[in-house]
């Protein structure tokens, strides 16, 4: 059995929470010491264990009601997802309990989290080895797919993609005008479907590695911005908006983008979606 959530305790634990069926405690006591800071992750995964998706909200410069939140529940829904919003703010052991609902809530195929490296505040999650063992176990052992939005790809603290052995990392923040990769391997994906875009406006990164980019940038392409003298910028081509990566049974992902495109959302639902229905080769 786990320890105690509450971290001056850590003794062996004897009840499990009632709502969310992922954490443990000790007691009474100390489950009501610590339920202002699992309230909202508890109340938000509910009693439901079949829900395909978690979205977990808050890691943000503005935090919590990420502006992609809402957009991407929709989405997901329409296409027949059910997806589960964790709300988290600060102070509340975000990583051991993400951790747990990852290794607990078997019927999770897709974990999105909105803002991990835009915001000033981690949450302790870049520097936890028992939640970095649990997402990396859960993608790559379980099958399950990955799905990180932001403005940047890293917090200063720490860089994500290197627990998947990618090379990812922030370019310039300029935006412009990203086209869908003709031979990433995900393509059988788009192929069919109507709401599938051929181009992503958003912010960059890059070492990526080709196979990887599902939009990128080409010799061709220019910085978009209504600001002027912000627009019209060569850029060239290596750089991407929209990474995905296979990663032992499941899939990395990351979609520099901030605003929430109608684009991003296609894309995050497609991806969502497609992935976890098949197994990936």
């Amino acid at each position: 059995m786990p320890s105690c959530l509450n971290p001056p305790c850590r003794k062996e634990t004897k009840s499990i929470c009632g709502g969310c069926k992922c954490v443990y405690f000790c007691g009474r006591e100390c489950q009501v010491s610590i339920w202002k800071h699992h309230k909202h992750l508890c109340k938000g995964l509910g009693k439901q264990d079949d829900k395909e998706c978690l979205i977990v909200d808050g890691m943000g410069p503005l935090g919590r009601d990420d502006i992609g939140t809402v957009p991407i529940t929709n989405a997901l829904k329409a296409r027949g997802m059910e997806s589960t919003v964790a709300h988290i703010d600060k102070g509340m052991y975000i990583p051991e309990q993400l951790a747990l609902i990852l290794q607990h809530k078997t019927a999770l195929r897709v974990c999105i989290i909105l803002g991990w490296g835009s915001g000033d505040d981690d949450f302790g999650c870049n520097d936890h080895d028992g939640f970095r063992q649990a997402l990396v176990s859960w993608v790559q052992e379980t099958g399950g797919t990955l799905i990180v939005q932001g403005e940047r790809i890293a917090h200063a603290a720490g860089n994500w993609p290197e627990w998947f052995g990618l090379s990812w990392k922030s370019s310039d923040y300029s935006r412009t005008i990203h086209d869908r990769n003709p031979e990433h391997w995900s393509i059988p994906w788009f192929a069919s479907d109507r709401e599938a875009p051929n181009q992503a406006k958003s912010c960059m990164i890059n070492q990526v590695e080709k196979h990887d980019i599902l939009f990128g940038t080409t010799k061709d392409s220019k910085t978009f911005s209504p600001v002027p003298g912000f627009g019209g910028r060569d850029v060239g081509p290596g750089h991407t908006t929209f990474a995905v990566s296979k990663c032992g049974k499941g899939v990395v992902s990351f979609s520099g983008d901030v605003n929430a495109e109608k684009e991003t959302i296609a894309t995050i639902a497609i991806i969502s979606q497609a992935s976890s229905s098949s197994r990936v080769e």
